[in-house]
């Protein structure tokens, strides 16, 4: 055998060697707790016992985090007496994992508020070509069940984005228990959570002194209005065709934002129309105008999508009207067809 021959034979079983190496590494990563999916596991664990321990027919109201620091959960339960619990979670978890954990809650007679960030509304079933670190992380060291159920393609990319640190995160744990959750130093701990599950400890005394300024640093997607088709709405579509055929109610509404000019461009309001449409085509019902929920900056927290506690209950009143008005509706025998799409009401327009 000639040396070229040698080499490129060499080579292959070295990649060989190395692929095999990092898939055995990847497998042995799998459940294995990071530090780092802590905060959001902790919530979701409780949020999942709070949704279990409701017998009857309940609220669930599905987002990310702007929906934990948004929507007041407590308030809508006093004010309805419908047991009502935040599922709002980290919205790196992205639409297609928060509908998937949503579908294990809600059981027939039950209503879900779904209200994501704008963001979130250009991924597909797994967009992950951004390289999403907190995603990839959390389903390896949490739910490697979500993992396994994947499409392999699906898989594939998981595996393929997971880096050698993000490895080496896991193999410090081989061995390891974890300790109790302690107490953090900000605002992302779950003994945070109250009995529904909303966010506690965000009030206006405890935001730090430049909280607001900063957020004259970041701008949402809406601003520059959606440039391609809305992909998540494959995931959106299928989960309100799932809730369909269970019986349980889908309603939408526009996350909270932090306020700036741009918010109020034509690209903007033709961002806001084109989400409204896809749902009114799903015949889902969306809350209030968009505008409703551009807030001035100094009603949030620490981000633009993150509401203080007081600006949460007070945002959660000026809704109420709307929510109250379609939890007496449930149309059952309405199918999701394009050519029948249940009217909005005036009070949404």
């Amino acid at each position: 055998m000639d040396s070229r021959k040698k080499f490129f034979l060499g080579l292959a079983g070295g990649v060989m060697l190395a692929f095999l190496a990092y898939a055995a590494a990847f497998w042995f990563n799998l459940g294995r707790p990071t530090k780092s999916s802590r905060w959001c596991y902790e919530i979701n664990q409780k949020k999942r016992a709070m949704a279990n321990a409701v017998s009857g027919p309940k609220l669930l109201l599905v987002g990310g985090s702007g929906t934990l620091f948004g929507i007041n959960a407590k308030a809508i339960q006093s004010a309805t007496g419908l047991p009502t619990v935040n599922l709002g979670t980290h919205a790196a978890l992205g639409i297609p994992f928060i509908l998937q954990w949503t579908k294990e809650l809600a059981k027939p007679g039950d209503t879900v508020l779904l209200t994501f960030e704008y963001e979130l509304y250009r991924e597909d079933e797994l967009d992950l070509s951004h390289g999403d670190e907190e995603l990839v992380d959390y389903v390896i060291a949490r739910d490697p069940k979500y993992f396994a159920q994947l499409p392999f393609a699906d898989e594939w990319k998981i595996f393929m984005l997971t880096s050698n640190k993000r490895l080496k995160k896991g193999f410090k744990n081989l061995g390891r228990a974890e300790g109790p959750e302690v107490v953090a130093n900000d605002i992302y701990y779950s003994g945070f959570l109250d009995e529904c599950g909303d966010q506690t400890h965000n009030t206006i005394s405890n935001r730090r002194p430049n909280a607001v300024e900063k957020l004259s640093s970041t701008t949402s997607v809406l601003a520059f209005g959606f440039s391609e088709k809305l992909r998540a709405f494959d995931a959106i579509e299928a989960f309100c065709r799932w809730a369909q055929e269970k019986k349980i109610y889908v309603l939408a509404t526009y996350p909270n934002l932090a306020a700036r000019p741009d918010y109020y461009r034509p690209e903007a309001k033709a961002a806001a129309r084109e989400i409204r449409d896809n749902f009114t085509r799903l015949n889902v019902p969306v809350l209030a105008d968009y505008t409703d929920s551009i807030l001035p900056a100094d009603m949030f927290y620490d981000t633009l999508y993150h509401l203080t506690q007081e600006a949460a209950v007070e945002r959660t009143r000026k809704l109420l009207p709307l929510l109250k008005a379609h939890l007496q509706d449930h149309p059952w025998d309405h199918p999701i067809k394009p050519e029948k799409s249940r009217p909005i009401a005036s009070a949404d327009k």
